[in-house]
């Protein structure tokens, strides 16, 4: 049996949870994958920003910067420093930079929640809910996932520079539903003003209050803000920080790779075999708050700009938008699809939920509307255990853009090629099935502590990330690159910060992201090769050809490989 395949961002299994229903399954995945498609919440504004803005002079120099400018020379290093890489001598492409040797105090009590010796962090964990109690072994999974955290931190505490202090990471526990805005703001309040946190770990998956209102409070919220847009992240800057991409990132490079690549061209991927001849014509259908958020109408503003200017030809002038309401989505996608139909778009952009799909595509087959599916890499419509949940008629002709990495085995991710690394051969995180979810957020963190030097606020943690050389680009390591070194005009608090082309298969067979064996594999073109937002390949892209096509890599790709290191010194598995 083939291992289960990791694309750094995990699908557990839910084994009897199939019996509740498609929606119940893909809704478990989502939240014990700690992200679902949010409706945005309004709150009130963030407050006006206190401190003074840190410069990159006030940072402590990487060992990139330091080579650059030939320099080297003048600093110590120390052990650890790997100088062909310019970064710590850790199995993974994302280790941290090298920086100087640290001598002298570090200036004690520089913010709230930091002291001489530790940064308060806290680690925000859901309240259990009907998703969690109807799977079979879900209620132990929170605690194996903090325990698996708290290993990670322990390792990092000992790795990285942290100028003599070290993480106290605290557990707190949601006092709200997700989509509880007032328990969200109540429970910012708490982090805050009772917890002293300089940092959270992630927060509520559907609402905005809880990140916005850390943010009013001076404190970091690090993995949050799950479907974001670039304004949000610059409204609340320097406070929230995601590891996953912006809409408006998204949207962007898929309006790009239609503008270059798809308007004026007949639609020879569509359902409908009449218009393969028929030059292409688009309509968007995408999710929003109720009511839209200042940030959803600014970038659907900024996308039909674009799109006018270029004379994409579009069924529509108004994108089809929707609710992510449950109980309602059945009716909603009938709508839809009885709306598309009549419209007659050749071309179907889709940028929402990943649980609408269900309901629209199997609508648009009743009414015999087959177009072509335009993938945007939304919420993990890009990926293969929710495409298998799709009426196949209809996915076979979609395909667009992901975010996503090429999936490689689970125990070859950098998650557990580093828990093995620091705690000896054969070991497990506590939790299998999120750690790869929970090491991005707080490598991040630690990234950024380290970065910013002995003088810790979140304005030299903004300082020391936006400085930091960018890491990965290759078909299993998507682009870290903050700040305005990969999603330039606006500094980007958010990656990946490139993508991948990619169709769907539904004749290919192996294991989806959760291990299961089945038909049905999303597949990514010329080997996954990956490109900067924004920017689209100058030749045709070659959807729908299997040549140089892949569904995953038994082995991550040469290029891709991060040195081999052996154990760090102390550290359990050198003992």
């Amino acid at each position: 049996m083939s291992a289960p395949l990791s694309a750094d961002r995990p699908w557990p299994r839910v084994g009897r949870l199939q019996r509740y229903g498609p929606v119940l399954l893909i809704l478990l995945a989502l939240v014990a994958a700690g992200t679902v498609a949010t409706i945005r919440t309004q709150t009130k504004p963030a407050a006006s920003r206190a401190g003074a803005r840190a410069s990159k002079a006030s940072v402590p120099p990487t060992y990139a910067a330091a080579e650059r400018e030939g320099r080297t020379a003048d600093y110590q290093w120390g052990r650890g420093c790997d100088r062909t890489t310019g970064r710590l001598e850790m199995p993974t492409v994302y280790a941290p930079p090298c920086v100087p040797v640290f001598h002298g105090t570090n200036g004690g009590r520089t913010w709230n929640g930091v002291s001489a010796t530790t940064i308060n962090v806290v680690y925000y964990q859901a309240q259990p809910g009907l998703l969690s109690s109807v799977a079979s072994g879900a209620t132990a999974e929170p605690t194996a996932t903090l325990a698996t955290a708290q290993d990670f931190v322990t390792m990092l505490d000992h790795v990285v520079e942290l100028y003599g202090r070290q993480v106290h990471l605290i557990h707190f526990q949601a006092t709200g539903a997700a989509d509880d805005s007032v328990a969200a703001q109540a429970d910012a309040v708490d982090v805050a003003e009772q917890l002293h946190a300089f940092a959270s770990i992630g927060g509520p998956l559907q609402t905005s209050a809880y990140e916005e209102e850390l943010a009013s409070l001076h404190v970091l919220c690090v993995g949050c803000a799950s479907s974001a847009t670039s304004p949000e992240f610059q409204t609340n800057a320097p406070y929230i920080w995601s590891n996953l991409p912006t809409v408006n990132s998204l949207l962007d490079t898929a309006t790009a790779y239609i503008i270059e690549q798809l308007n004026g061209k007949p639609a020879i991927w569509a359902g409908n075999p009449a218009w393969h001849h028929r030059t292409r014509v688009f309509v968007v259908v995408n999710e929003v708050a109720s009511p839209p958020t200042p940030g959803e109408q600014q970038l659907t503003q900024q996308i039909t700009k674009l799109a006018t200017t270029a004379h994409v030809r579009m069924a529509t002038d108004q994108s089809l938008t929707y609710t992510l309401d449950l109980t309602t989505l059945p009716e909603q996608a009938a709508t839809l699809a009885a709306k598309l139909n009549a419209l007659g778009a050749t071309t179907v952009v889709f940028a929402g939920d990943p649980v609408m799909p269900i309901y629209l595509t199997k609508a648009c087959a009743e009414l015999g509307y087959f177009p072509e599916w335009l993938i945007t890499g939304t919420l993990f419509t890009d990926t293969s255990t929710l495409g298998r949940y799709y009426d196949q008629a209809e996915w076979s002709h979609a395909f667009g853009i992901s975010s996503l990495p090429v999936p490689t085995p689970i125990d070859q991710s950098g998650p557990y090629v580093l828990y093995r690394w620091w705690y000896g051969k054969g070991s497990l995180p506590p939790s299998e099935k999120t750690a790869s979810l929970v090491l991005p957020p707080l490598l991040q963190l630690f990234e950024g502590i380290e970065l910013a030097g002995p003088n810790l606020t979140p304005y030299t943690f903004q300082a020391g990330l936006f400085g930091a050389p960018p890491a990965g680009g290759a078909p299993t390591t998507p682009l870290d690159a903050l700040g305005n070194q990969g999603a330039a005009p606006t500094p980007s608090y958010s990656w990946p910060a490139d993508y991948t082309f990619v169709w769907w298969d539904p004749t290919a067979r192996g294991p989806d992201e959760e291990g299961v064996q089945g038909a049905g594999l999303m597949r990514y073109v010329d080997g996954g090769k990956r490109y900067k937002d924004g920017t689209v390949p100058r030749g045709e892209v070659p959807m729908f050809s299997l040549a140089h096509s892949v569904t995953s890599y038994s082995t991550a790709p040469p290029g891709d490989r991060p040195p081999s290191y052996p154990p760090w010194p102390g550290s359990p598995a050198a003992r």
